[in-house]
């Protein structure tokens, strides 16, 4: 009986053990990993690309011309705060600019804030001790422009001529009269004609220029049109290698190429060239313009800033300083009665 009561407790604990058993076993293989899966990694975090753009590199006022690198700085920006329609990202795009209001340090360049640079902002910096220079607007032609070979930012010397009246005083007879009781001998002088006596001068070197305006090109109608088909064929007159044709094509031979007219490449007309002047230049142009004088433009070398010291030029000059040698006057002549008065005059013949 108590051999039956045993092994009915053995079976029980074998039981009981098996079972535990089984429950690790079935636990331990359900949170085992399957091979054949990959763990469930979450993705990285999206990496937002950077930009340039050109800010102020310390506080800039308003009016200021943007030709100093150093008030510029680039940095880096995210794209998305990047305006890529109102902002730059290469210093070279805002040098030359104008700032129109006025930027703190650290914030962008904008389009809307800057302008092209005019004229005024183009003017050049004064050199020591010399007062600051102005725009001054002159009138010129084929002649007096240097046959139009003057570029901007070139140099150039300005030469007038101005023409002068002075009126001729001759002495005339001498007469004895008597100032108590005294007898002088006095001599009358008489006003002749009035002549113009010229003179020139340079008033102004070395002044730059810096703008050329020319006038726009009138087009009338039918030349755009031909403009087009003519152009080759006015090049081709043009070069001297090759015989001259007339308007029909044909060579011009014989009479007609001695009066045909050689092709020219001289601008014609009239334009405005904007010197740099001071004041005083300034007053001494105007000055010789009201007077009628004549104005002619002298270029110089790219390398010349030597200032001369010059004379001037007058008739007397020419003859004292450079031995410009006057005629003589003729001699006068004198008729006899012969030849002005007939002693009898030969009478008209009837018809």
């Amino acid at each position: 009986m108590r051999r039956g009561a045993l092994l009915f407790l053995l079976i029980g604990l074998i039981i009981i053990i098996g079972g535990f058993a089984a429950f690790l076993l079935l636990r331990g293989g359900a949170t085992r990993p399957n091979a054949g899966t990959e763990p469930n990694v979450p993705p990285p975090p999206t990496v937002i690309p950077l930009v340039k753009v050109v800010q102020a590199a310390v506080d800039i006022e308003a009016n200021t011309l943007l030709n100093d690198p150093t008030l510029l700085e680039v940095v880096e920006v995210p794209i998305t705060e990047f305006d890529e329609q109102n902002e730059f990202s290469n210093i070279s795009d805002v040098l030359g600019k104008l700032l129109i209001n006025p930027v703190v340090a650290g914030q962008p360049i904008t389009r809307n804030n800057i302008r092209d640079a005019g004229l005024a902002q183009r003017l050049p910096t004064a050199a020591p001790n010399q007062p600051r220079v102005k725009a001054y607007p002159l009138v010129v032609n084929s002649l007096s422009g240097v046959a139009d070979q003057i570029a901007i930012n070139d140099f150039v010397d300005v030469v007038a001529t101005f023409s002068v009246e002075r009126q001729i005083i001759r002495p005339g007879p001498a007469q004895v009269i008597t100032v108590n009781d005294v007898d002088q001998l006095v001599r009358e002088y008489q006003y002749g004609e009035t002549q113009n006596l010229l003179t020139t001068k340079t008033i102004i070197q070395r002044a730059q220029v810096l703008q050329i305006v020319r006038p726009a090109a009138p087009v009338q109608e039918g030349e755009a049109a031909q403009g087009q088909g003519t152009a080759g064929a006015s090049n081709l007159q043009s070069s001297s290698s090759l015989p001259q044709v007339d308007a029909s094509g044909q060579p011009i031979t014989g009479p007609q190429l001695e009066n045909a007219t050689p092709p020219s490449t001289l601008t014609e007309g009239i334009w405005i060239v904007v010197l740099a002047l001071n004041d005083q230049q300034i007053e001494l142009l105007e000055f010789a313009l009201q007077s009628n004088a004549r104005i002619v433009l002298a270029l110089r070398s790219s390398d010349d800033v030597a200032i001369e010291q010059t004379t001037g030029v007058t008739i007397d000059l020419l003859v004292r300083e450079f031995g410009l040698p006057l005629p003589r006057p003729l001699p006068p002549r004198v008729y006899g009665e012969a030849e002005v008065f007939v002693p009898e005059p030969t009478p008209t013949p009837r018809p």
